[in-house]
């Protein structure tokens, strides 16, 4: 094997969106631990949305900004490799000089399904045996996904697992960690009083994300128990979806069903729920993880679900499903140390013609938080005070296991693979 490995980074570098995300974590960590082994180039390809082109902005710490803006456009040169994260998952196998390129494409199934328009290819592949033939006849077309519950996803396509690793996610304990410096004047500036206790879910606010419970939950917790001292901080991603509308959605159809009113409604946007839309900083997601005092997610449906493992990393308990994408690194951490942090919710994986997704109780949700406000509040005394033993240990586990760098020592392992065998 040469000394150095030619890389295509071709992806999503530029927009506040999860897979561009995912990607500058990536590859900026490479960078840090494989300059010496890598030579790198990028392609910044066509988002899926048009308008995305107009929400382009680096969201990262100064060295990591400086870092993506110093890589090379690759512009024709020789390459051993082309690793692909956009959406859709371009399968398209090239050639240099005569040559075929190995390729290796990322991918995420939130239902542990993939259909066939979530792939593009030339020649086009418009049905399921078209792309088995397809990934067949390619020998040097490999893929990776980020958990088991989205590697599920490829079963039905026959690729052989040796041609489908999954490389876990991970997190930056540099960025994201228990800091409280900031948690008063945070809470102040959004008016959460001392005795409140401040949920947070900073996900996209699609329905697979569990916003319909979130929603439901706070409204019975405060209108219907009288628990005013609940809040939720909703950040949306308004600069690539319509996060805020979403909202209004959500409220008109549980209206419509007769499980809240306009009067209830009303109070909650007034009084309890507070929303940004804006992109923000990694820095800034991290104060706000250490002024909120849950990260709630009863989701669906995910392929990884990232920010749950970026608020445990910055001392915040999440509450989440217990079945689905999360289940493989939240027990690891719970066994680790995360035992304190981590309150499940009850939940069995459903499948419906082929989409499997989570199914939780909404009063078994309800009476969850019932059993639970009383450690919620003694976790939340625990941070605010500097009692954070079982932080340490469990922090010390995710740096060890679900870091970035240890996706970077893994993906280096798997690029290498690849060369070597082609």
């Amino acid at each position: 094997m040469k000394d150095k490995i030619k890389i295509l980074f071709r992806g999503w570098f530029n927009i506040p969106h999860s897979y561009s995300m995912v990607n500058c974590f990536q590859i900026v960590h490479l960078y840090k631990r494989y300059k010496d082994n890598i030579e790198f180039y990028i392609t910044e390809m066509p988002y899926f949305r048009e308008q995305w082109n107009s929400a382009k902005k680096l969201v990262y710490t100064d060295e990591y900004n400086e870092i993506i803006t110093n890589f090379k456009t690759w512009s024709g040169e020789e390459i051993d490799l082309i690793y692909s994260i956009t959406y859709p998952y371009n399968m398209t196998m090239e050639k240099l000089n005569d040559k075929v390129i190995p390729k290796c494409v990322f991918y995420t199934s939130e239902f542990a399904t993939l259909e066939t328009t979530y792939f593009s290819c030339e020649p086009s592949l418009t049905t399921d045996n078209s792309i088995r033939d397809y990934i067949k006849n390619n020998k040097k077309l490999y893929m990776t996904s980020p958990s088991m519950w989205s590697s599920m996803g490829m079963k039905k396509y026959g690729l052989n697992d040796y041609r489908n690793r999954i490389i876990t996610h991970g997190v930056d304990n540099t960025i994201f960690k228990y800091d409280i410096s900031q948690r008063q004047k945070i809470r102040s500036f959004y008016k959460v009083k001392d005795d409140d206790i401040l949920l947070i879910n900073i996900g996209s606010m699609t329905k697979n994300k569990g916003m319909m419970y979130i929603l439901q939950i706070l409204n019975i917790l405060v209108n219907r128990l009288g628990r005013k001292y609940y809040k939720l901080l909703l950040k949306g991603t308004g600069d690539l979806y319509e996060s805020k509308v979403f909202l209004e959605l959500y409220f008109e159809e549980l209206r419509k069903a007769n499980a809240i009113t306009q009067e209830e409604m009303n109070i909650l946007l007034t009084e309890n729920i507070i929303f940004t839309d804006k992109t923000v900083s990694y820095d800034k997601i991290n104060d706000l993880f250490n002024a909120a005092d849950l990260y709630l997610s009863p989701y669906l449906a995910e392929g990884f679900n990232l920010t749950p493992l970026e608020a445990l990393a910055s001392g915040l308990p999440v509450m989440i499903s217990q079945t689905g994408s999360t289940k493989e690194y939240m027990s690891d951490i719970y066994n680790n140390g995360g035992n304190e942090h981590i309150i499940y919710i009850e939940s069995q994986v459903v499948d419906t013609n082929g989409y499997k997704q989570n199914n939780i109780d909404f009063l078994n949700l309800l009476n969850l938080f019932e059993q639970t406000e009383n450690r919620i509040r003694d976790i939340k005394n625990k941070r605010e005070n500097g009692g954070m033993d079982t932080y340490k240990s469990m922090k010390e586990f995710i740096e060890k296991e679900y870091s970035w760098d240890k996706v970077a020592e893994l993906m280096f392992d798997y690029f290498k693979y690849i060369v070597a065998s082609n």
